[in-house]
């Protein structure tokens, strides 16, 4: 009998000194938004290489990704062509100057295209109520070390194009993107810039 008394002290006693719940630590994903929202502009490197079941090698390409809060994300692939996506607001913008081809769109338009943005453009600008809107978000790690974010659609029209997103970094910074849809691996890696 006093075995169950003295368990029962013992859970008390730890309410007791537990610290109060306004006092709580964020989650670590709300504290990885916060440190991304502290940065409001960067341009960094990257390289990706597409892997599609019907070709026998992966298709690379390197390139300059910049971001600009509240909602400026630039893609500009320089090798093995120049194009430029450029989505700021609700507008998307694709350039390919060596064949005069301009394209320019609503993200409202195009769902797919939307989703595919925010996971990147939502993570840089720290607004997980984005992220949440498209996506099904699990963390892994610590918010100033090494993290990983699995990003799973939540619209079957999107997972229809895209199975999965998982954006991996340290700190403040995404360090890789690897997109599974389709059949094929798309894997980017970001060397920040200086």
């Amino acid at each position: 009998m006093k075995a169950p008394r003295r368990r029962v002290a013992l859970a008390l006693l730890g309410l007791l000194v537990a610290p109060p719940p306004g006092r709580a630590q964020p989650a670590p994903v709300e504290a990885l938004m916060r440190l991304m929202r502290a940065v409001p502009e960067r341009r960094d490197a990257f390289t990706e290489e597409r892997a599609i079941p019907e070709l026998d090698l992966p298709l690379p390409s390197t390139g300059v990704l910049l971001w600009r809060a509240p909602d400026r994300l630039e893609k500009h692939t320089t090798s093995p062509i120049d194009e430029r996506l450029r989505v700021e607001g609700n507008r998307l913008v694709y350039e390919r100057a060596d064949r005069g081809i301009r394209r320019d769109f609503g993200l409202d338009d195009q769902p797919e295209m939307r989703a595919l943005v925010e996971a990147i453009r939502a993570t840089l600008a720290g607004d997980l109520a984005a992220l949440s809107r498209h996506y099904d978000v699990t963390f892994d790690g610590a918010p100033d070390a090494d993290w990983r974010l699995t990003l799973t659609p939540t619209s079957a029209r999107v997972r229809a194009a895209v199975q999965r997103i998982l954006l991996s970094g340290r700190g403040a910074q995404i360090l890789a993107v690897d997109t599974e849809g389709g059949g094929g691996v798309t894997r980017m890696r970001i060397r920040p810039g200086p």
